[in-house]
């Protein structure tokens, strides 16, 4: 077996949907949250990595490599690949659906191990997730009464993925996992030091078709759902807070057109989401969730031997990101 080691070491720059509530409660919810969110969107981005990487994996997506399946099971070793990571990653808060603003940063590492098989197309691993929450929450009530606080939380989560290139083209991957977040809150001189539980689900199937010889257009569709879970605590104040849970499913369809210019890759994307969001117990003002909105995200992917990155720019309904990210591989 081919043993490759590589350290990704991206900056991402992005703005990320959180839901606050006014009271310690409402502020721990928007972080267990916003790092839930996080982590998921990036472990299925980093599960798909191997399928895009810029040394030729990319023309068996688009079918110009008639792979040998089914060969024998003593040549497989010659096809398979394992590779370990890190991948320090950044994340800015800026979030204007009211009455919740919320503003800060979600600060993650990724730890993984995958094994690919070139001969079958599957990519198997397993990812650790530690990640760094501070977000400034507000309020905004009726007239122009605003109320704010402050919460940071440490967590990790375990993720195994799996994908797979069916035998027309598509791309299909699974991903889940689990973990925990330790926050602690602050607003008008109380504190305290509340803990969640998450989880999170996605499935996604990619279609990729060429336009031109250097120009092609990938179709997405993909569902996911997140759970968070903040057991009930006692205030510095004394006051008691009872348990409470945030549900997100998502449903997205989208296309993204790219052209391959060397080593640079610009894109334009958009995509349809829709939303269905649930938010039981605690107190204060529920979280709030489009039930639909469009996203549009343009930018440029840019690859050589051993560096590779992304600048981006993307924006929704009182939404919007820019990402950038910059890795070195060897």
């Amino acid at each position: 077996m081919n043993i490759q080691i590589k350290l990704l070491i991206p900056v991402l720059v992005a703005h990320l949907s959180s839901p606050a509530l006014a009271d310690e409660e409402g502020k721990s919810a928007v972080a267990a949250k916003a790092a839930t969110a996080s982590t998921a969107e990036l472990v299925s981005s980093f599960s798909t990595a191997s399928f895009f990487n810029p040394v030729g994996l990319f023309r068996i997506q688009l079918g110009e490599w008639e792979r040998p399946r089914g060969a024998a099971a003593s040549d497989d070793s010659e096809f398979e690949t394992t590779s370990f990571s890190a991948t320090p990653t950044m994340a800015t808060i800026d979030n204007n659906i009211e009455p919740i603003l919320v503003d800060g940063r979600v600060s993650l590492l990724i730890l993984g191990i995958e094994s690919f098989n070139e001969l079958d197309l599957i990519a198997k691993g397993i990812t650790l997730t530690l990640d760094q929450t501070s977000v400034t929450s507000t309020e905004v009530a009726s007239g122009t009464s605003r109320s704010s606080s402050k919460v940071t939380g440490q967590g990790w989560t375990i993720a195994p993925y799996y994908v797979t290139q069916l035998e027309n083209g598509d791309l299909l991957d699974l991903n889940a996992g689990v973990g925990q977040n330790s926050l602690a809150t602050s607003s008008s001189g109380v504190t305290a030091d509340p803990s969640s539980t998450r989880a999170f689900w996605s499935i996604g199937l990619t279609r990729t078709r060429p336009v031109t010889e250097s120009m092609y257009v990938q179709y997405k569709g993909a569902m996911s759902y997140t759970y968070d879970k903040i057991g009930g605590y006692s205030q510095s104040s004394g006051t008691a807070v009872a348990t409470s849970t945030t549900k997100l499913a998502q449903a997205r369809i989208g296309a993204t057109l790219s052209r391959q210019m060397g080593a640079i890759t610009p894109f334009v994307a958009g995509s349809i989401i829709g939303n269905s969001f649930r938010s039981e117990g605690g107190s204060g003002s529920d979280p709030k969730e489009y039930s639909a909105t469009a996203l549009v995200k343009t930018g440029f992917n840019f690859s050589t031997d051993l560096f590779y990155g992304s600048l981006a720019y993307q924006a929704e309904r009182d939404k919007s990101s820019a990402q950038f990210y910059v890795g070195y591989r060897f």
